[in-house]
């Protein structure tokens, strides 16, 4: 059921009394705060678009606000944060990143725990690393095919891709996420096996996910690995000959949101953290971009599929480290083996 943005500010404040936390961190002191502070600034890798649609919904609970929004990728924007933490005159308030990029967060000091179950009743699944984040979406990496060239359910594994007869046929994105996440399953030297007989397969080797799904749509090849399942709908939609495969398991990124320590507009920060983790939030980041959650409650459509037709999906670990190990062993592999 959808929840609306008021409802859930007015459980909230139902839920979470003065007591569970400081009194200046309810909700209700925090949005004081944060009209006081007047805006916001965001660095994102999302099209600034989508922030102006969730302001917009935002606004009719927290009016006041105005949200400045860069489009930047994480790893150019933690150190431009990195750089700006350190002449003492940070710019942005609040960041979102999939969590390959955290650990550089955490040991800069960035991001800091906050007590968001009390103050906003965010559910315990939702805050990560010592609640020093949020998660705002999971990213799932499905196997795509172009549907000029490929029948439905002609794809049945993983392990097809590997086989002789597509031969030249595909693309293969050279950093490896959706594999990365994969390792965590079938284990390193398993995904790297399997890497080395995609390899031997003469895939094309494409660094991104977007290059990944032009080459898909524009034909250069029959199926692809590394595409995100959100551009996959967003460019069948717009009539590309795109879909994706019902074949498991499913990868999926996860992808926080932290506001910065040391933000200008700290109450600001907070309350926009929190409300990308509502049911709203979601649904219009799904019906604007085509992402959000794959499992729990605000599954997106995707999710819901999948967990229909029994299709697991593995989502990026929250232990940074061991996510790094093995990004580092698939990007390898992918670069040193072809």
């Amino acid at each position: 059921m959808k929840v609306s943005a008021p409802v859930a500010f007015a459980v909230v404040l139902a839920l979470c009394p003065v007591a569970s936390a400081r009194a200046e961190d309810t909700p209700a002191s925090l949005y004081e705060q944060a009209k006081k502070e007047g805006r916001l600034s965001i660095w994102s890798s999302l099209d600034v678009d989508i922030h102006q649609a969730q302001l917009k919904a935002f606004s009719k609970t927290f009016p006041g606000l105005t949200v400045e929004a860069f489009k930047i990728q994480p790893g150019p924007a933690i150190e431009r944060a990195i750089a700006e933490s350190r002449a003492g005159r940070l710019t942005v308030d609040i960041m979102d990143t999939n969590s390959g990029y955290l650990q550089t967060v955490f040991d800069r000091d960035l991001a800091r725990p906050y007590p968001w179950r009390q103050v906003f009743g965010i559910d315990k699944s939702q805050t990560l690393y010592d609640d020093r984040a949020l998660m705002i979406a999971q990213y799932d990496l499905p196997i795509a095919y172009n549907t000029d060239q490929v029948k439905p359910n002609e794809i049945k594994s993983w392990e097809d891709l590997a086989e002789p007869r597509w031969k030249g046929k595909f693309l293969l994105e050279a950093r490896g996420f959706g594999l990365a996440i994969l390792a965590q399953q079938w284990g390193v030297d398993k995904t790297v096996s399997y890497i080395k007989r995609l390899l031997a397969n003469q895939p094309i080797i494409a660094k991104g996910a977007s290059p990944t799904m032009d080459g898909l749509a524009s034909g250069q090849a029959s199926a692809a690995i590394g595409a995100l399942g959100a551009k996959i709908d967003g460019l069948r939609k717009q009539g590309a000959p795109v879909e994706w495969a019902r074949v498991g398991p499913v990868p999926a990124q996860l992808v926080t949101i932290f506001p910065v320590n040391g933000a200008p507009h700290p109450a600001a920060a907070k309350l926009w953290a929190w409300w990308w983790t509502t049911p709203e939030a979601q649904t219009i980041f799904y019906d604007e971009q085509g992402y959000g959650m794959m499992l729990g409650a605000n599954a997106n459509p995707r999710g819901r599929e999948l967990a229909q037709r029994g299709i697991p999906v593995v989502i990026e670990t929250t232990a940074v480290e061991e996510g790094r190990r093995n990004l580092e062993a698939v990007a390898q592999a992918i670069d040193g083996l072809k």
